[in-house]
């Protein structure tokens, strides 16, 4: 069996594994479940929509096939990128880790409406069990360990991107670059998302929770945009339509700049990630600047011609200071 084989299977089978309990539990209580089940629970945890046994056994067998679909495409599609691009994770392991450590979360979640109306006659005014979320969050921090180190590395064919090579540039010219990347499809629609979610929450639940809601999707929109600029002081991202918060990168502390594909996933998803060795402002999959700073830290950047970027960069890190 092949490493990208062992890593498909170790992405796609936990969430199976997390909706099969809830499954066996459905198909061996028998009469011991009422003859309608919660598939719904308010934000105190007291159900308020039911439905008949065969349609609730639908949300775990659904979730489970499409969150292991969804991470076994996502492991295959991992296993045959170019191992060379940017990223300071291991591609496989994250997405192998975060399979497991979601499923650890979703078992006792997906388990718990359906003990809580074992034994029961009704499922009327039936509450979550409290032990459900704290459960959860301990089997997903166990579960993500488990899967981190079960999971086969991906080999890597190199230290990194190649350096880019010097643009010329006078002793007294003034040179600059500049381009706006924006993440629509990702971070925007996520943020758009949770707007709606949290209008519609307030309408129907709590205005505390749709609060928080707003205040979410209006960060996740806003940090789905960046301006990236090169000039002889160095390197800065502006986030945001505001252009705060910035990340600088002094010319003087610029090692090597370089130019190469970037995959969101070797960070672990889109926004501003930080993983061993490096930060990221990860907009959307394609091509990024790769900045190595003197330390080895590394900050990588989703932007539009980041060859010329990288090339500006090497040759103002290169040229006399004064």
């Amino acid at each position: 069996m092949t490493p990208t084989t062992r890593r498909v299977l170790a992405a796609a089978l936990p969430p199976v594994l997390a909706a099969l309990p809830t499954l066996l539990l459905f198909l061996t209580a028998g009469d011991r479940l009422p003859d309608m089940l919660p598939v719904h629970f308010t934000a105190g945890g007291v159900a308020d929509r039911f439905a008949e046994p065969w349609v609730a056994a639908l949300v775990p067998a659904g979730l489970g096939a499409a969150l292991a679909v969804t991470f076994g495409a996502l492991a295959l599609a991992a296993g045959r990128r170019d191992t060379t691009a940017p990223g300071t994770g291991d591609e496989g392991r994250l997405l192998v880790s975060g399979s497991w450590a979601l499923s650890g979360f979703l078992g006792p979640l997906l388990l718990a409406p359906v003990a809580a109306v074992l034994d029961r006659a009704t499922a009327d005014g039936a509450v979550l069990p409290g032990w459900a979320v704290p459960v959860g969050l301990a089997t997903a921090a166990l579960a993500g360990v488990v899967g981190h180190r079960l999971a086969p590395p991906t080999p890597h064919a190199g230290e990194g991107p190649a350096p880019a090579e010097p643009l010329e540039v006078g002793p007294t010219e003034r040179v600059s670059w500049s381009r706006t990347v924006v993440s629509r499809t990702t971070l925007l629609a996520a943020g758009g998302a949770a707007l709606a979610g949290a209008v519609a929450t307030g309408l129907g639940a709590h205005p505390a929770v749709a609060a928080g809601g707003l205040l979410l999707g209006a960060l996740v929109a806003a940090l789905g945009t960046a301006r990236v600029t090169v000039d002889r002081q160095g390197l800065v991202v502006a986030l945001g339509p505001l252009g705060r918060p910035r990340i600088k990168v002094p010319v003087e502390d610029v090692a090597q700049a370089a130019a190469a594909e970037v995959s969101p996933m070797r960070f672990g998803g889109w926004g501003y990630r930080v993983v061993p060795g490096g930060r990221g402002v990860i907009l959307r999959a394609g091509p990024g600047l790769v900045v190595t700073r003197r330390s080895g830290q590394r900050l990588t950047v989703t932007v539009d011609d980041a060859d010329t970027a990288a090339g500006l960069l090497a040759a103002l890190a290169g040229s006399p200071r004064c």
